[in-house]
């Protein structure tokens, strides 16, 4: 039985490469279980991931997560970074298909950095021009407000983005750095290794991701374009100042889903 913390890093590795079925060059923010790195080295035309991890105890507290994970160790392909995502990618000077972001709560201090207007151009930089950002939102121990502090930045850097829900109601955003996105190829199930693990999930086509899909871009932002929150930016953290009280009074930001889950769908 598969928890919903590993549907969402599975889903995550697996819509990196449903939107960027030839991805070769692909970096992962913060290591975790190990398990988004896994998922893309399951891709044959994957040819190099790079997996960005502060903390050199995520490491080694993965260990724990094998043989599951096996390949972010042992695949000539993964390289394990202790360092900090913004100062590897300035140093670096490499663009990506794809970068995944999947930092812990926005409310953990620091954490809300990667969240940022600043940030977003950063990424958008590292990418090419159709490159992707996929991106792991908690949706508890938030709010609403606070989501649409940073779906406008992330809006007003990428052209198109959409978001999927996860078992453990968070939302994950796949969005594309220029022009519109498009949509997930099947291709993802032709690979054996990915398949299975999709299909752990109860994952077997791509009808079945699709079931997840919350919304695109433009509905999303209709919603939330009423309320009166500042994008988050470095100068102006409002998630870094708000966030911890969202936690402290157990706060969600689960009302995004009536966009599917009302009587009238609005997507």
């Amino acid at each position: 039985k598969t928890t919903a913390d590993e549907e969402t890093m599975t889903l995550a590795g697996a819509l990196s490469l449903a939107y960027r079925p030839d991805a070769a060059d692909v970096a992962v923010i913060g290591f975790g279980s190990g398990m988004s790195t896994a998922t893309l080295l399951e891709s044959p035309r994957v040819q190099r991931v790079e997996t960005i991890e502060i903390e050199p105890a995520m490491i080694e507290g993965a260990k724990a997560f094998r043989p599951l994970v096996d390949a972010a160790f042992t695949d000539p392909r993964s390289r394990l970074i202790v360092d900090d995502a913004k100062a590897h990618f300035a140093r670096a000077g490499r663009k990506y298909d794809v970068i995944l972001s999947e930092p812990s709560n926005p409310w953990v201090s620091g954490v809300s950095s990667l969240f940022t207007a600043e940030f977003y151009a950063r990424v958008r930089g590292q990418l090419r021009d159709d490159g992707l950002l996929v991106q792991w939102v908690q949706v508890y121990e938030f709010n609403t407000r606070l989501l649409s502090s940073i779906l406008q930045p992330l809006g007003d850097v990428f052209s198109d983005y959409v978001a999927y829900r996860t078992r453990a109601d968070d939302l994950i955003i796949v969005a594309v750095a220029k022009g519109r996105l498009g949509e997930p190829s099947a291709r993802i199930f032709a690979d054996r290794g990915l398949a299975a693990r999709l299909e752990a999930l109860g994952i077997g086509s791509l009808a079945d991701i699709e079931t997840r899909r919350v919304s695109g871009r433009y509905p999303l932002e209709r919603y939330l374009v009423d309320l009166p929150v500042p994008p988050n930016s470095d100068y102006f953290p409002i998630v870094d100042l708000e966030a911890p009280r969202a936690r402290f009074i157990g706060a969600s930001a689960g009302e995004v889903f009536a966009l599917v889950d009302g009587p009238m769908s609005l997507v």
